[in-house]
């Protein structure tokens, strides 16, 4: 019975050696057309599963969100025909639980922006501060420094501005004086409405700390 023997590579001609290459390449290839499809099936299958929780998920907050500020309308209605809120207020109040733990802040928010005359006022406020203030005052200095510092979307707040605004008359250097300048008429308001914003007391701090309800802010 005639048995057959695999050569090695040192003992193949030329045309075979040539011939296994071949074969071996069309393995290779597909392999990796294998993994390629598997790995595109992988990501294409888990990519729509999130994409379709997101939508449910975005559709449970809207319609959330759209409950919770009809009963809180009605709730201001309510508080208005008590003289529960003060005459200057623009609709916004707090709500807390009878156990301390939670609350509701419901409040007129205006999203804003500064134009470009703030990176100059920016640049003279900080040149002012470690020139003269930084010196004498290191705790007014770290204070100031903290309200023109910026949020995540590389803004400025405007409750930090409106508080460095209030502080306008602390220095007379004509940098401080033109920064504030600078800083109020580049101010740009884009747009203004309701916020809807909730709170638990934390077990440890005893402070209110956010429930958030912003992906980005988990």
């Amino acid at each position: 019975m005639e048995t057959t023997t695999s050569k090695t590579v040192d003992q193949m001609t030329t045309e075979e050696l040539q011939a296994y290459l071949a074969d071996r390449r069309k393995e290779e290839i597909a392999e990796n057309n294998r993994k390629r499809a598997e790995y595109e099936k992988y990501v294409e299958v888990n990519t729509s599963r999130l994409v379709r929780k997101a939508l449910k998920l975005n559709s449970i907050l809207s319609t959330f969100f759209q409950n919770s500020t009809t009963i809180l309308e009605e709730m201001r209605k309510t508080l208005n025909d008590y003289g529960a809120i003060r005459s200057n207020s623009k609709g916004g109040f707090t709500l807390k639980t009878d156990d301390g733990q939670y609350k509701v802040v419901y409040r007129y928010a205006t999203l804003c922006d500064w134009d470009e005359r703030s990176a100059k006022a920016e640049d003279l406020l900080k040149d002012f501060l470690k020139d003269f203030v930084k010196k004498r005052d290191v705790q007014s200095y770290e204070l100031v420094m903290a309200l023109i510092e910026k949020n995540k979307e590389g803004k400025f707040e405007l409750s930090r501005m409106q508080s460095l605004y209030a502080k306008e008359h602390l220095y007379d250097d004509p940098r401080w004086v033109e920064a504030i300048r600078l800083f109020k008429e580049s101010f740009k308001p884009i747009d203004s409405k309701m916020r809807l914003e909730f709170y638990r007391r934390s077990d440890i701090s005893q402070k209110w700390e956010p429930i958030p309800l912003n992906i980005s802010s988990l």
